[in-house]
């Protein structure tokens, strides 16, 4: 018998005196500290629209990258890198690369090389800011990637358990003597969702409830567990194999929380307790969509229950959290529940025709006739061609977006879930969220006094490069100068100096494409400290896993087919694939020089020493008893600075100024000094002396051996998508082959005032049914796809 009794008199009382108080203290905390949070941590989403999800080795994944405000779904410009990665099974990466980001979108591509084997992989995407929040979080999309150079490894099916299922009690508790609807989730070895029976039991062998799945091996229950009883499910699947597993005991105390649709246009949400003391009574109800507050309610139960009625106006598009809150503000049970977008983008892709013959113009218009409502829409559109390889090529940024980036696990098909007004699919809604739900912060951490502190910055300018100083003894070492640089005739130097717990982290710019990166200390003083440099890609993996790889034997014509038609192209248009020019500036970090010597305009010394001597004024060489020093002179004060400047050869801080003296002067091209104290990040130097090579590369020239030196991949220069022309006869009877299944991708479109935009692209010799793919998202958070088709014919046959 609960001891929650009240009198509905003291119950108003009770309201009534919340209510001229204008506010609980409670309420008003949990508001304050989740309003904290939501500040404090920022949520992004990343989505990929990727060009199929089939690929040979030796094809091209490309790809776009939308990055959105995880709460209102606009563009987010804050972290201004992602990191794509593929991963097997293992979830050890066999491709990764680092995309420029601007006003939250990016392009890129990757190159699937024969060294990779036939099977399902996990394309993965994230930022460094997202690092800070569960692997579950990251963007995933399963693909499949076929070696036709390899015979192909059957993966060993696992026998031992031929399927999995879980039970998921609604709000989390199950409670002795109180109703609770129990949602269940059976997943074959194949990765998806099965059929099947399920009966449960009690510890008498009664059958208490009988059941099967809705849709994809889920759905739902319901029963009262009772004291002095367990549980336990029998499950029996279309090949009758059994499987019994145990349900989660129920709770002597506690409470329950049920959520359903009382009407059309209301949700209820009844809370049940029992054996609890009177002040677990007093109850919070708290609502949020994607980190923003919707509902707070301060109730209390009567006779051991209550009901809350809540439009569903007054919820926010999308799934919602509901979380049940006891009188000490710690939480008890939560539940999601989904309401359907209303912001999907109203783009429509029309080609002026139906039927092509081969090498023939596309002409393709793409519209959204609620441009000026919508907002300014990014589009990315991929042609592929339509064949029982692709399993589906659809757009799905809307249902990604809305739906399962804020669910935990694998979602089958999610885009069945679109056609919200189907009533069962309501139903299975209401299972998946029964099924999947998460959220992406723990409670803990919102309601904790002491602020956390995030682990992973966002990258607002550009890529970071993360490291550690530590002594000979592994002990981080504390205010340590590092420097970190590229050797070039583009003199770039990143300064950090290493945190209490070693840390230094170098912020750069411009850094395209592969490098070599130089991290040092200052040998000099202190050659003795060790640096590691960290990986920037995240060593955390999420709950997703890969299906089964299986390759039914009637596909294998038309693997054979396109591997025959990718080499093709392989060997004729292989190099046609090219970079956009990226802008860098190629001034020197520290700008103009105070002085400029360009040494090929003068007598040619063999010796470093008399070049300094008789060319160079600005820097006077003194050689005393530890060897050579540089004295600059500082035309600020007009004096000469009294400790050696920063001296560099190609950008690489060179400390020992006798190995300079040593270096062979033919080699050097330009010598600029800087007479005036200059200021780089946490160090500043006295003056600075910097010796360029005709070739960049250090000129053979030999670096310190405590330095570190690294190759280090930059950031992905943008890809072009190559596509042949034929506009006139000639073209069109070239002898060159063209074998494209992928006949257009371009991850940069925009509409214009009209809200409209008119592309052309060329057909192939590949003739069939092909399928255009649009996806896009607006400033104002609008997200949706479209897709149509066309017929490609040999008229000449």
């Amino acid at each position: 018998m609960t001891l929650c009794n009240r009198t509905w008199i003291i119950v108003v009382i009770v309201l009534i005196t919340f209510v001229a108080k204008g506010q609980d203290k409670g309420l008003d905390s949990l508001r304050k500290k989740f309003d904290r949070f939501r500040i404090e941590f920022p949520q992004e989403k990343l989505y990929l629209h990727i060009d199929r999800d089939l690929y040979l080795t030796g094809e091209n994944l490309w790809f776009k990258v939308y990055n959105v405000d995880g709460a209102i779904h606009h563009p987010m410009g804050i972290s201004k890198v992602a990191y794509v990665e593929i991963l097997d099974k293992d979830n050890k990466a066999v491709l990764q690369t680092k995309v420029a980001l601007k006003s939250g979108e990016g392009a890129g591509a990757l190159f699937l090389p024969a060294s990779i084997n036939s099977g399902n992989y996990q394309l993965r995407a994230y930022t460094q800011w997202m690092k800070n929040f569960s692997a579950d979080y990251f963007f995933h999309k399963n693909i499949s990637i076929v070696n036709s150079f390899r015979k192909l490894e059957i993966e060993k099916e696992n026998i031992s358990k031929p399927f999995t299922a879980q039970f998921f009690p609604e709000g989390g508790n199950l409670v002795n003597g109180l109703k609770s609807k129990v949602a269940f989730q059976a997943i074959g070895s194949h990765g998806k969702g099965i059929n099947f029976s399920g009966i449960l039991l009690n510890n008498t062998n009664d059958t208490i409830a009988s059941f099967k799945p809705l849709k994809y091996g889920i759905g739902n229950f319901s029963f009262t567990p009772s004291e002095n009883n367990t549980y336990r499910v029998l499950l029996t699947d279309t090949l009758g194999r059994t499987q019994t597993i145990n349900l989660p005991a129920a709770n002597a105390l506690g409470y329950v929380l049920t959520v359903k649709d009382s009407t059309a246009e209301s949700l209820s949400i009844s809370i049940a307790a029992r054996d609890l003391p009177p002040s677990a009574c007093n109850i919070y109800l708290f609502v949020h969509a994607r980190q923003v507050i919707t509902k707070a309610i301060h109730t209390s139960l009567v006779n051991g229950s209550t009901t809350i009625f809540i439009p569903k106006s007054e919820l926010s598009e999308g799934i919602s959290h509901i979380t049940l809150f006891d009188g000490n503000v710690r939480p008890q049970c939560e539940r999601l529940y989904f309401k359907p977008s209303q912001k999907k983008l109203s783009v429509v892709a029309k080609t002026n025709q139906s039927e092509y013959g081969i090498r023939r113009k596309v002409t393709l218009e793409i519209s959204n006739d609620k441009n000026d409502l919508e907002g300014d829409a990014s589009l990315s559109v991929a042609v592929i061609k339509s064949d029982s390889l692709q399993q589906d090529i659809t757009g799905h940024i809307f249902n990604y977006l809305w739906l399962t980036s804020d669910l935990n696990g694998n979602i089958e098909s999610p885009a069945y879930y679109g056609n919200t007004g189907s009533p069962d699919v309501t139903k299975a809604l209401d299972n998946l969220m029964l099924t999947h739900g998460w959220r992406k912060f723990a409670w803990n951490d919102v309601l904790s006094e002491k602020r956390r502190t995030p682990t992973f910055l966002p990258e607002y300018r550009g890529h970071l490069i993360r490291g550690t100083v530590q002594n000979t003894d592994g002990i981080a070492a504390q205010s340590i100068p590092v420097y970190l640089s590229t050797p070039g005739k583009n003199v770039q130097l990143y300064t950090a100096r290493s945190k209490s717990n070693g840390q230094v982290q170098f912020e750069m710019k411009d850094f395209w494409g592969p490098k070599k990166i130089i991290v040092q200390t200052n040998t000099e003083e202190d050659s003795t400290f060790q640096i590691k440099i960290h990986s920037p890609y995240a060593d955390e993996f999420g709950s997703n896993k890969l299906s089964q790889f299986s390759l039914p034997e009637a596909l294998s014509k038309n693997l054979l087919r396109r591997s025959i038609a990718m080499q093709v192209q392989d060997v004729y248009y292989g190099e046609s694939v090219n970079t956009k020019p990226m802008l860098v500036d190629s001034t020197a970090f520290y700008g103009k020089a105070s002085e400029t010597y360009y040494l090929d305009d003068y007598t040619r010394f063999p010796v470093m020493e008399e070049v300094m001597r008789e060319y160079v004024p600005g820097v006077m060489v003194r050689k005393r008893k530890d060897g050579f020093h540089f004295l600059v002179l500082d035309n600020v004060r007009k004096s000469m600075f009294r400790d050696n400047p920063l001296v560099l050869l190609d950008g690489i801080p060179v400390f020992d100024l006798d190995k300079i003296m040593a270096f062979d002067p033919t080699r050097v091209k330009k010598l600029e000094v800087i007479t005036h104290r200059y200021f780089l990040g946490p160090l500043n130097f006295p003056g600075i002396v910097s010796y360029t090579t005709y070739t960049g590369d250090l000129a053979g020239f030999e670096l310190n051996p405590n330095t570190v030196a690294l190759d280090y991949e930059g950031l992905q220069r943008e890809r072009v998508f190559y596509s042949p022309e034929y506009q006139n006869q000639k073209q069109r009877e070239s002898r060159l082959p063209d074998r494209r299944n992928l006949l257009y991708w371009n991850p940069s479109i925009t509409l214009d005032k009209d809200g409209k935009h008119q592309l052309d692209f060329f057909t192939s010799d590949l003739t069939g049914d092909y399928t255009i793919v649009v996806e896009g998202l607006t400033n104002k958070g609008y997200s949706g796809s479209t897709t149509n088709s066309f017929v490609v014919k040999d008229f000449n046959n």
